[in-house]
């Protein structure tokens, strides 16, 4: 196999970059965020409002945010009804806000906070800013998934890009307007504005969708050798799984990044991986749009239980049945067993763990547990239920918690449905649960 399939476990890691630090409860959480940007270039800076529907417990007096804590805030304001509220705060450690919330308004379990800043935009080049949710641009719940509507304000010869679809673009002498919209909720915001003159468009009409590619290092001739194998991938999965719930996949190569960066609708992909799809590598191509399903799709309770396995092994697995239905069964086989290699150098060794264990991807034997021993997994189940019954459970779960929240027992109860007498269950509980393999 070629190289660049060994640094492919990377590749949707970047989904989760930042998400470490205050866990909020589910006694408060944000539905919908309207976000509004206006690229200060003088300055250096972003001019930002942002606009929160919080939903709260009636008890709830106080709460905190993550947030970049070297954004110069004007007000934090908050509002029921038509009346608005000062909102008191204060930084408590790095990015982390403590808001109290007015003693008129706690008793409200619905109330609207708008936040209005600076952000700073230091270290960034004029010709490309590229901020995504460890930056902590906008403030943030860590476990919360959101509606989003974003609007940015840029000055003329720039473009906008983030997740979900781009509804309006409005050009004026003086500036261009973007608004960007996801009607299902979403894990992060990311937000790159770049001169025109950085990137070569593509775009592909793929079904009913359209993908549109930026790259700054690829012909036209490449960039549509690599959206089509995106298109075709993307039909497969729309197929296989669900509807794809954007109107469009955006791709956007970042020349600096070293993997790929998933965000819903969003993909943002380093040149590594690029070089990767001019020889015809597109692993991580396959991955990454299966992830548009999964991991920016349906979405995995924030390190809880099992929280890697679904969040990593589950669009590997995919990849590969994408693989197995375009190349054949060797091809699946050998894709398999690649990351299965890895994980049978140290399987039952003391650098061996339970995949429900894995904690964080800090160390490459926790990688290949991941990448290598959870497909496997997966594989085990699908020929216990069989493939028809696979194929209803990834249906089912997609169909039901599209822009939710999916847990480990989520997990469990639909995969009972196509358990006649349990036993998949009980043996898919073993396989976690317990180091190297079946049989071993």
């Amino acid at each position: 196999m070629h190289h660049f399939n060994s640094i492919i476990v990377i590749s949707i890691l970047y989904l989760l970059i930042g998400q470490i630090g205050f866990c909020q409860t589910s006694q408060i959480e944000i539905p919908s965020s309207e976000v509004m940007v206006n690229l200060d270039l003088p300055n250096s800076q972003l001019q930002v409002k942002a606009r929160l529907a919080l939903c709260k417990a009636d008890t709830i007096k106080a709460f905190q945010m993550l947030f970049n804590s070297d954004s110069k805030i004007k007000s934090i304001k908050s509002k029921r009804k038509d009346k608005w509220f000062d909102m008191p705060y204060e930084f408590r450690g790095k990015d982390t806000l403590y808001l109290k919330i007015p003693s008129t308004l706690i008793p409200s379990r619905k109330i609207t906070v708008e936040f209005d800043y600076i952000f700073p935009l230091g270290g960034f080049e004029d010709s490309l800013i590229f901020l995504d949710r460890g930056h902590r641009w906008y403030p943030l719940i860590p476990e919360n998934i959101s509606r989003l509507r974003l609007k940015a304000i840029v000055p003329p010869g720039y473009i906008v890009l983030s997740a979900g679809d781009l509804i309006e673009k409005k050009t004026f002498p003086e500036y261009s307007q973007f608004t960007w919209e996801s009607k299902i909720p979403v894990f992060k915001f990311p937000l790159i504005i770049a001169k025109l003159s950085l990137y070569n468009e593509t775009v592909k009409k793929c079904g009913s969708k359209e993908i549109y590619f930026y790259s700054t290092t690829v012909d036209k001739e490449v960039q549509e050798k690599i959206i089509s194998e995106a298109c075709t991938t993307l039909k497969f999965y729309n197929e296989f799984i669900g509807e794809y719930p954007h109107n469009r996949l955006t791709l956007v190569e970042i020349p600096e990044m070293e993997g790929t960066n998933i965000a819903s609708g969003f993909l943002m992909i380093g040149s590594v991986f690029i070089e990767a799809f001019k020889q015809g590598y597109y692993d991580n191509l396959h991955l990454s749009i299966a992830a548009q399903w999964t991991a920016a799709g349906v979405f995995f309770k924030l390190f809880g239980k099992g929280f890697w396995f679904f969040q990593l092994s589950l669009p590997h697995y995919l990849r590969l049945i994408y693989l197995e239905r375009t190349k054949g069964e060797d091809a699946f086989i050998a894709g398999l067993n690649q990351g299965l290699d890895t994980y049978k150098e140290f399987a039952n060794t003391d650098k061996d763990m339970p995949i429900i264990k894995v904690d964080f991807l800090n160390t490459k034997e926790k990688g290949a547990i991941i990448y290598g021993k959870g497909p496997y997994i997966l594989d085990k189940v699908r020929n216990e239920i069989g493939d028809e019954n696979w194929n209803k459970l990834i249906r089912d779960i997609y169909k039901d918690f599209k822009g939710k929240i999916f847990t480990y027992q989520d997990f469990l109860k639909y995969l009972s449905k196509y358990d006649r007498d349990g036993a998949c269950v009980m043996k898919f509980e073993k396989m976690v649960s317990e180091t190297g393999l079946d049989g071993d």
